[in-house]
C-alpha cells in the first residue's frame, strides 16, 4: 500500500516563507504574467495585526435603510432580493435618473416588494412617484388592500396610505402595488418611482426627508481636515446590514457630528428570536469644532453566526447630520505558507461515491479502502464541502471553470459545455503548462464539451473493454513522464473523472460469484447492473433483498479497485521524486450511488450535494488537520492554479484551500447555491433556502431538520431575508453568459449512455 510521506525539513522552510493572505473578494495581483502568485491580493495590515474584511458603505444597497420606517431606494440597486419571490428584476423595470434623484420606470401593471419588519406594530405605505399611463396604484400588504392612492400625471408626488387600524406582525412581508389606467403604448410606463417607505407612526412634525442611497452617502465628508467617506444619517435612522461574524470580528468607524447640533450613535445587534443588543454607544458635538470619535466594537461573541448589524444614528439635533465615517469589519491577518510552485496538480473526481460510505465519515471501519484511510489520517480533510449541483456533469463543468451552472449554463443535463467558457485547461496551456484530463464518465466526454483546449484528453467508453482503473493508471504513466530530470521538468495538471462507485464495476465474474448473498440467482451482475438500475427508476421497492445485497458488495468491491488505483497514483508520483511537490485533491461529484441507485439529476437535497474532500497540499503542509469550514468546488479551482502559480481569469470565483486550512476564517457571506434546472438550494451556515424560480422559497434549519421537511422561514425572518437578497445579488453578479448550447449524441455516445444507465 502507498504511504503518504512528509517532508519537515521542506515543511519548516515553507513556513518560513510565509506570506500574509488578506481576506477574501479582494483582487488577485495585476500581473502580466501567466504564472504568478493567484491568491487573493493583499491589503495593509494595521499595526494591531488586523485587516478590513467588509466595507460596510460597499455594500450599502445590499442593507434595510430605516428613517422612520423602512426606505426602499427603486431606482437603485437596494432592489435587488426585493421582487417578492422572484430572483431577478422583472423585464417591466427600468432604472432611469431625472430631477436630482434615480427612478424605476415600471412598464408591469403589478409589482411586488418584499421587506422586513423588525418589530410589531402599525403602519403605513408612502411613496414618490409620477403617474404616466396609470392615474392611481392599489396598495396591498400581503393580499390585503391598504388603499389606492391617486399618483399625479406626469408630476411628482407624495401619496400615503391610512395607518393600520392593528398591528402588523414582525417578519416577512410582500406589498403589491397595482396599477391602474389604460396602457397608451409600449412605449410609456405605468409609473415612476423613486421611493417606497413602510412607514411607522410617530409623532415628529418635522418633514419627511427620505434617505435614498445618494443622499445618505458622503464621500469625503471631513472634520478638524480628516476626511472619511461617511454614512450622513438625521436621527432617528439606521443601516441594517446582515452578515455571517467571522472568528474574533471587530467593527471599527469614525463617528462625528456635522453641522450645529448633537447626536448619538449606536452599534445594535439583532439576532433571530433573540432582543436587540446595544453594544456601543456613544454622543458626539457637531459646530465649528467638531472632531471625530473612534469606535473598535469586538464581536467575536457572534462569531460563525449570522446576524444583523445595525449601524444607528438614535436621534440628532439641529440641522446638522451624524456621521459614520468608514465602518469596516476587521479580522485577525493570518500567516499562510505559499502553495505555489507545485510540479504536479491532480483532481481525481470519484463518481458515484457518497461520503457516507468513506473514511472517515463512514461509522465504521473500512479495511477495503486502505488509501482513502491514509488520506484521512494524514492529508487536510475538509467536512463542509458541497457541490454546485446535482448533475454531474455540471459539477465537474464548475470545477475545470470555477464558475456556477448559471455561468456555465450546465444546469440541465441536454447542455455541452460552451468553448467561450474559460477552463484551467485553456489557462495552463496558455502558461506553457501541459494538462491532461483522464475520464470514465460518458457525461463528460468530448459530446458534452469537456475536450476543449485540453494537451491531451481521453476517455474511456464503459462499453470500451478497458478496466475500471484505466483513467488512473494512465494518469500516473502521463504525470512521470520525464521524471529522470525532475529540475527541469515542467509542472503538469492532470484532472481524472474515475467511476468510483458506479457501475459498470471492475469485478470478474469468479470474484462475483464469491459475493453475497450466496446462490443468488438474480440479475444484478458487474457488467450490466448500471442498465438494470435506470429501469428501476432510482426505487428500492422494485429491488428484491438480495439484490439490494449483491449491489452493495458489487459496489464496495468496484470502489475498492478505484482505491488501489488511486495508491499505485501515489506511489507512482513517489518513485518518480514528485510526490513531495504535489498537490492532490480526491473529491466526488455527486453524492448519487447505491442510496439513491445512481440516478442523475435528482431534486436538491443535502445528502446529494455533501462530497468528500481530502487534499494534500505540496511539502506536506497543513497535514493531519480536519476541518469544518464551508467549502465549494470553485476553491478546487483556485487553489489547483494557485499551487501552479496561474492567475485566475476574471470573474472566476473561489478561494486558496490553503489559506482556509492556515485558519483564515473571513468569510461574511459564503453562500454555497446549487442549480439543476430551474430548481436552486443555497446554504449558509447551518441553513439552506430551496425553492424554484419565481415561486416562495423554504428554509430549512438543517441541525434540527436535514431533510427540510418545514419552512422555518418564519422563526428565522432575518437569515430568511437576507440568504434570499445573498442569492440574488450573486445571480446579479453573472458576466459574460454565454449561449446555451444543447449536447449532440450519436449512436455511438447514445450507446456508450446505454451502458452507463444514462439513458433507457
Amino acid at each position: 500500500m502507498a504511504r503518504l510521506r512528509f517532508y519537515p525539513g521542506l515543511l519548516l522552510r515553507a513556513l518560513l516563507c510565509s506570506t500574509l493572505l488578506t481576506v477574501a473578494g479582494c483582487g488577485g495581483c495585476d500581473s502580466d504574467s501567466a504564472r504568478h502568485d493567484a491568491s487573493p491580493g493583499r491589503l495593509a495590515v494595521a499595526e494591531d495585526g488586523y485587516q478590513k474584511a467588509v466595507f460596510f458603505i460597499d455594500g450599502l444597497s445590499t442593507c434595510d435603510v430605516d428613517h422612520r420606517g423602512l426606505l426602499i431606494d427603486l431606482g437603485s440597486e437596494a432592489l435587488v432580493g426585493r421582487y417578492g419571490h422572484r430572483l431577478v428584476a422583472p423585464q417591466g423595470i427600468v432604472q432611469t435618473e431625472h430631477d436630482g434623484g434615480t427612478w424605476a420606470q415600471v412598464y408591469d401593471r403589478k409589482l411586488k416588494l418584499s421587506f422586513l419588519l423588525p418589530a410589531d406594530g402599525p403602519l403605513f405605505v408612502s411613496l414618490r412617484a409620477i403617474g404616466r399611463d396609470a392615474s392611481r396604484v392599489s396598495v396591498s400588504l400581503d393580499g390585503i388592500l391598504l388603499g389606492t392612492l391617486k399618483i399625479g400625471r406626469k408630476k411628482i408626488r407624495v401619496a400615503s396610505t391610512r395607518t393600520t387600524a392593528a398591528p402588523v406582525d414582525a417578519g416577512q412581508h410582500i406589498l403589491q402595488l397595482r396599477f391602474r389606467g389604460n396602457k397608451s403604448s409600449n412605449a410609456e410606463p405605468f409609473a415612476e418611482l423613486d421611493w417606497v417607505r413602510i412607514g411607522i407612526p410617530d409623532e415628529l412634525e418635522r418633514t419627511y426627508g427620505a434617505p435614498t442611497l445618494k443622499d445618505l452617502l458622503a464621500p469625503a465628508a471631513q472634520l478638524a481636515g480628516v476626511p472619511h467617506r461617511a454614512l450622513a444619517m438625521r436621527g432617528p435612522c439606521s443601516v441594517r446590514c446582515s452578515l455571517r461574524v467571522p472568528p474574533h470580528g471587530r467593527l471599527r468607524a469614525s463617528v462625528g457630528m456635522r453641522g450645529d447640533g448633537d447626536g448619538t450613535a449606536a452599534i445594535i445587534v439583532h439576532a433571530d428570536g433573540e432582543e436587540p443588543e446595544v453594544l456601543e454607544r456613544t454622543d458626539v458635538k457637531g459646530g465649528a469644532d467638531a472632531t471625530w470619535t473612534d469606535l473598535d466594537v469586538s464581536l467575536h461573541r457572534f462569531a460563525s453566526r449570522i446576524v444583523t448589524l445595525e449601524l444607528a444614528a438614535i436621534e440628532t439635533t439641529g440641522t446638522g447630520r451624524l456621521l459614520l465615517g468608514d465602518p469596516t469589519l476587521d479580522v485577525p491577518a493570518v500567516p499562510v505558507a505559499s502553495t505555489s510552485g507545485a510540479r504536479a496538480a491532480v483532481v481525481v473526481i470519484l463518481d458515484g461515491v457518497e461520503r457516507s460510505d468513506l473514511p472517515p465519515w463512514r461509522n465504521t471501519e473500512t479495511p477495503h479502502l486502505p488509501v482513502l484511510n491514509e488520506l484521512a489520517r494524514n492529508a487536510t480533510v475538509f467536512d463542509g464541502h458541497r457541490a454546485p449541483s446535482t448533475l454531474v456533469a455540471a459539477v465537474v463543468a464548475s470545477l475545470v471553470s470555477g464558475v456556477s451552472p448559471s455561468t456555465h449554463t450546465l444546469r440541465d443535463g441536454r447542455a455541452r459545455l460552451p468553448e467561450v467558457v474559460s477552463t484551467i485547461a485553456g489557462i495552463a496551456r496558455d502558461a506553457s503548462v501541459p494538462a491532461a484530463m483522464f475520464t470514465g464518465v460518458p457525461t463528460t466526454f468530448e459530446p458534452f464539451g469537456f475536450a476543449f483546449r485540453w494537451d491531451s484528453f481521453t476517455q474511456y467508453p464503459p462499453n470500451g473493454g478497458r478496466l475500471a482503473s484505466a483513467p488512473i493508471d494512465d494518469a500516473a504513466k502521463w504525470l512521470c513522464q520525464g521524471s529522470d530530470q525532475p529540475e527541469q521538468g515542467r509542472p503538469r495538471l492532470a484532472v481524472i473523472h474515475a467511476r468510483g462507485g458506479h457501475p459498470p464495476w471492475e469485478v470478474t465474474p469468479s470474484d462475483a460469484a464469491k459475493l453475497p448473498p450466496a446462490d443468488y440467482t438474480g440479475y444484478l451482475g458487474p457488467r450490466r447492473a448500471a442498465q438494470l438500475l435506470a429501469k428501476v427508476g432510482g426505487r428500492h421497492s422494485r429491488l428484491s433483498e438480495a439484490d439490494r445485497e449483491r449491489m452493495r458488495a458489487l459496489y464496495f468491491t468496484g470502489l475498492s479497485r478505484q482505491d488501489a488505483a488511486l495508491g499505485k497514483l501515489i506511489q507512482a508520483l513517489q518513485d518518480a521524486g514528485r510526490w513531495e511537490s504535489t498537490l492532490l485533491i480526491v473529491t466526488g461529484d455527486v453524492a448519487s450511488a447505491r442510496q439513491s441507485l445512481f440516478v442523475d439529476g435528482l431534486d436538491m437535497d443535502e445528502t446529494l450535494l455533501e462530497l468528500p474532500l481530502y487534499v494534500h497540499f505540496p511539502l506536506g503542509l497543513h497535514a493531519r488537520r480536519r476541518l469544518s469550514q464551508p467549502t465549494e468546488v470553485y476553491d478546487l479551482t483556485r487553489t489547483v492554479l494557485s499551487a501552479l502559480g496561474l492567475k485566475p481569469p476574471p470573474g472566476m470565483v473561489g478561494r486558496d484551500l490553503a489559506s482556509l486550512a492556515a485558519g483564515v476564517d473571513h468569510e461574511t457571506h459564503q453562500l454555497r447555491v446549487a442549480f439543476t434546472d430551474d430548481r436552486f438550494s443555497a446554504r449558509w451556515g447551518g441553513f439552506a433556502l430551496h425553492g424554484r424560480l419565481d415561486e416562495r422559497p423554504k428554509l430549512c434549519q438543517l441541525s434540527v431538520d436535514p431533510t427540510c421537511t418545514y419552512d422555518h422561514s418564519a422563526r428565522f425572518p432575518i437569515i430568511a431575508q437576507a440568504l434570499f437578497r445573498q442569492l440574488a445579488a450573486a445571480e446579479l453578479r453573472r458576466r459574460d453568459v454565454p449561449v446555451y448550447e444543447p449536447v449532440k449524441i450519436d449512436a455511438e455516445m447514445e450507446a456508450m449512455l446505454k451502458v452507463w444507465g444514462a439513458v433507457e
